[in-house]
């Protein structure tokens, strides 16, 4: 396959700064890897992508565990954290590097102004970074969002990440879920006592709140959040400052 010949594929979060380079990209093909603990925010953007724009947005999954990061978490009783980013690879990288041919190009949504960061190392691919060589920052990305009505909109719970149970997640952001998805919050402190093993050691799926969710839980707040909270749902108030990818 020659360099003329080669598909140019976009790694498509549904974030603001990959929205912005699939917009700037309108012949690529957009790649979504859906680790299967997405919040439904995240795929009516992706819905709502393709109405505006006409274009297909591909969604592949880990083969092996079709039902995501919750599955794998139950079959190894071994949830993600800092020492242990295995969500990344195994359901996000991973996918990826099968669906892709060597020698495809992948074009990955990192601004000039976050140079620390780095994306897919896969040898076999040739990774590409155009917001960065255009010298595009956040303000960029958000600009043409913006002007092409697809900015992306996500509730308070999920500025650290795309994920429910994204273990970069802040206490605020919890106690948020609690106060407006109550029962996702009862969904992953099933999911976290599920990993409870003989020796008592409890793994906590925050490790930046260093308790389990069950305490959180339990804890009285000194006022209520919720009229806070639903003010900022709205969609005309918020998305701006969210990013979607962990630690973003």
């Amino acid at each position: 396959m020659t360099n003329q010949q080669r598909i140019e594929y976009v790694a498509f979060s549904g974030g603001v700064d990959s929205t912005a380079l699939a917009l700037l990209m309108p012949d690529a093909e957009l790649i979504f890897t859906d680790t299967g603990w997405e919040f439904p925010h995240v795929y009516e953007h992706l819905d709502r992508f393709e109405q505006v724009t006409g274009r297909n947005v591909k969604r592949i999954v880990n083969e092996q565990f079709r039902g995501g990061i919750p599955e794998y978490i139950t079959h190894s009783l071994f949830m993600p954290n800092h020492g242990a980013r295995y969500c990344t690879d195994k359901f996000k990288i991973t996918p990826m590097n099968k669906y892709l041919a060597d020698g495809s190009i992948l074009n990955v949504a990192l601004r000039a102004d976050e140079p620390e960061r780095t994306g897919n190392l896969t040898k076999n691919i040739v990774i590409k970074y155009p917001l960065r060589e255009k010298g595009m920052t956040r303000i960029d990305c958000v600009k043409i969002c913006v002007e092409n009505d697809l900015l992306p909109r996500y509730p308070p719970y999920a500025a650290r990440g795309g994920c429910k149970g994204c273990f970069y997640k802040r206490k605020s952001e919890i106690i948020a879920m609690q106060m407006l998805v109550p029962e996702v919050v009862d969904e992953l402190r099933e999911l976290e006592e599920s990993v409870q093993d003989e020796r008592g050691k409890f793994f906590h799926m925050f490790p930046n709140v260093g308790m389990s969710i069950a305490d959180i839980q339990a804890q009285q707040p000194l006022f209520d959040f919720s009229y806070a909270y639903n003010q900022a749902s709205d969609t005309s108030d918020y998305g701006a400052a969210c990013g979607l990818f962990c630690n973003r």
